[in-house]
């Protein structure tokens, strides 16, 4: 007669085996479970064991059936819609969308149609280049942004996004660059730095690493160099391309003139000038065409004082009375050119505001009313800035 299985004896099956495994996992331990008082804990500690067994299947077992199970036949019945919980639009009517499942997808909310599923992500240029770069299973390829249709394949191990017409990509590990077609348009053997993030070309030229030296250069849309790598780093601007080099400045015109040789310590512009300071601190002001408006730059003037033979108590809360000198203002005031505090040059200045000296002086100290103490040079000065005889 076949023996009937009841709910109640496999509960009771159940349990019996879950003590036994605790009390097996507490010998392990060399804890010897003897006794009524032993029963009873492993009986305590195997049912919060089952318990917490029982909550975290029921968790795992809810979240697949309702994220995989259910989610997915409903959305492939057409009984749900699943929505994105992120969305990028790349054009009106093209989004990347991304959803709580980790899945994302191009999608062009005109057509109602699912250009690239699988998608990890896509990036447009800054001007508004009709392709974009995508990429997709650990590759790069480019994908028309206004109808979502893939332009160039997923191919490249690296890719950059359209600038002026032309990306950079990298393929069997040398750097080129392509037209909207995909075409090479430079194969110059140029070679991928490992820490830069961005090819792109500005104004007709393009920042390029020698795969030797290190140091920067620009090509030209033919890849050629139109400034040789010798400079630490290059920045270009709107009119203009800032070079660096051994801790100094240079400045070159859009259509690579040399405007200023890499000798300056600064080089900043305004709307309509060009500030140039030099390694004597000297600063000078150009216009755009690099003509000179202004040769000096006078940073700060300072009044000088002198200490006089009078003298007067001072009242200190520690040391008591002390005795100080009385000042008096000089006839002269110092100048400096120097864009920082901690450095910077002075020359003598005379009441009018005529420069007596050049800022070849580290500093000046008034002694009289009009004599001048000059270092590093150590030499006094009159009124009129000339030296006094010793």
């Amino acid at each position: 007669m076949k023996k009937r299985i009841s709910f109640k004896l496999f509960r009771t099956v159940v349990w019996r085996g879950l003590c036994q495994m605790a009390e097996s996992v507490g010998k392990l331990f060399g804890y010897k479970g003897e006794g009524s008082f032993a029963k009873v804990v492993w009986r305590i500690f195997a049912g919060c064991g089952a318990l917490l067994l029982l909550m975290f299947t029921s968790v795992m077992l809810y979240g697949f059936i309702t994220e995989i199970v259910i989610d997915e036949f409903a959305e492939s019945v057409g009984l749900c819609k699943r929505e994105p919980w992120k969305e990028i639009h790349i054009s009106n009517n093209v989004v990347h969308q991304r959803f709580y499942n980790a899945k994302s997808r191009l999608y062009n909310e005109a057509t109602g149609k699912v250009m690239i599923e699988g998608l990890d992500w896509v990036v447009t240029s800054d001007d508004k280049d009709s392709l974009a770069v995508f990429a997709k299973d650990g590759k790069r390829g480019y994908v028309n942004r206004f109808t979502g249709e893939i332009a160039i394949p997923a191919q490249y191990t690296r890719a950059w996004v359209f600038c002026e017409g032309l990306a950079a990509v990298e393929k069997d590990r040398q750097l080129i660059f392509i037209d909207h077609s995909g075409n090479v348009v430079i194969d110059k053997g140029f070679e991928v730095y490992f820490n830069d993030d961005a090819y792109g070309f500005k104004n007709g030229y393009c920042i390029i690493r020698d795969k030797v030296t290190g140091k920067f250069g620009l090509i030209d849309r033919k890849g050629e160099w139109v400034l040789e790598p010798e400079f630490d780093n290059i920045h270009p601007m709107d009119s203009f391309v800032r070079v660096y080099k051994d801790d100094l400045e240079g400045l070159y015109s859009i259509k690579m003139e040399e405007m200023f040789a890499v000798q300056y310590q600064e080089i900043y512009m305004t709307d309509s000038t060009i500030v140039a300071r030099g390694t004597d601190d000297i600063a000078a002001i150009y216009d755009l065409e690099g003509n000179v408006l202004h040769p000096m730059v006078i940073d700060d003037v300072e009044v000088l004082e002198y200490p006089t033979k009078k003298y007067h108590i001072v009242q200190d809360e520690e040391e008591g009375e002390l005795i100080d000198h009385v000042y008096a203002v000089a006839n002269c005031m110092s100048y400096k050119v120097g864009a920082t505090y901690a450095r910077g040059h002075y020359g003598l200045l005379s009441p009018q505001g005529k420069r007596l000296t050049p800022p070849i002086y580290t500093k000046i100290e008034a002694i009289a009313a009009n004599r001048y103490l000059c270092q590093p040079q150590g030499v006094i000065l009159d009124d009129n800035g000339n030296q006094v005889k010793q």
